[in-house]
Parts: C-alpha cells; structure tokens; sequence
C-alpha cells in the first residue's frame, strides 16, 4: 500500500512571501497525495501509447525536486555567507511565474534533461516515500532563509532562464502542479485502457 499522508508540508510561522509560496507547495503536495491514495497502486504501472507511466511521472518528481533542493542548498549558503539582507516587503509572489506559464502543459513542451528521465521500470511506491523525503530537503533549505530577501538571488533554469529565489521556491510547487496534470491524464487513460492494455 502506498504511504499515508504525509505530515503537513508547508512551514508555519514564515515571513509572508515564504509562507505563501511553501503554503501553495503543500496544497498541490496535498492534491498529489489524494490521487495517490483514490488510486489502483497497478494502474501508476500502465504503459501508455507515448509518454510516462504514472510510476515514472512521481520518479520524475522526486528527480526534479532533488536536484532543485540541492542548487537551492548551495545557492542559499553562498548568499547566507555573504550577508544576505534580510526582506522588509511582505507583497504577495504567487503570481510571479505567471509570464512563464510553468502549469500549462499546453503553452509550451518541455523535454526533461536525460538526467531527469525516470527509468522505464519506476516503482510508485518506491518513487513516492523518495519525494517525500526530498521534500523535507527543500523545505530545510528554505527556513534556513527565512526572512531573507530572496528577490536578490537567481539561478538559470535550462527552459526558463533567470529565476529568482523566491521564484525558484515557487517552481518546485508550479513544477509538481504540471505534472499533476499530466498524471490524472494518464490515470484517467488507463482507467479507459483496463490493466494490461
């Protein structure tokens, strides 16, 4: 059986910016776990015509997720060392990706780097408790800056170009919400197709 849901995703007591944006994160996470556990662990495991598995899609995830907490960690720590100031604005952010459209499956495709491709024979379970734990990384590395004006940092993402790192916090949640997307497509498929199909 796949896990239960996880402890609540999001940390309590942030500046604002960064309570918003981990807030968000915790509301697709919660989304992400209702379709796991409403769903056949088996049908995660069909092959559709083109494209992931559903297995692959959570692998996919935690692949993503993993590799943005880690230039997160180091991004973080330089600016920490060099004093990053800390943040008086407390205006809303969530909207601060909207020009990028990260989403939408349907405003632009996105191949992901052979280093993200998740292997054909992806396990959801596995794949699953793997971006649970990954998550508890990232949300590390963003207290580790809470209060810190992360609007003067930026990391080039290889589609999106210069993001900063309040932009960077949110794409982890805009990222998951994507393939949210893409993973009730393909459940629903296979729910049409049957096992085996």
């Amino acid at each position: 059986a796949l896990p239960s849901r996880p402890p609540t995703a999001h940390l309590s007591r942030m500046h604002p910016r960064l309570q918003e944006i981990t807030s968000y994160m915790a509301r697709i996470r919660a989304e992400l776990t209702t379709v796991l556990e409403s769903t056949p662990e088996m049908a995660f495991s069909n092959v559709p015509e083109s494209g992931w598995t559903g297995a692959q899609i959570i692998q996919h995830l935690g692949q993503a997720e993993g590799s943005i907490a880690k230039l997160l960690e180091g991004l973080f720590a330089k600016a920490l060392e060099d004093g990053l100031p800390e943040d008086t604005e407390t205006s809303s952010l969530l909207r601060a990706l909207d020009h990028l459209g990260v989403p939408d499956r349907t405003r632009r495709r996105v191949v992901a780097p052979s280093r993200l491709e998740p292997p054909r024979d992806s396990a959801v379970a596995a794949s699953w408790e793997s971006l649970q734990r990954v998550r508890e990384r990232t949300l590390r590395a963003v207290a580790s800056v809470d209060g810190r004006d992360l609007s003067r940092l930026a990391a080039p993402h290889p589609v999106f170009g210069p993001i900063d790192g309040y932009q960077w916090v949110l794409f982890v949640g805009q990222h998951e919400a994507r393939h949210l997307g893409q993973l009730r497509d393909v459940l629903r498929l296979a729910s049409h197709d049957g096992p085996g199909a």
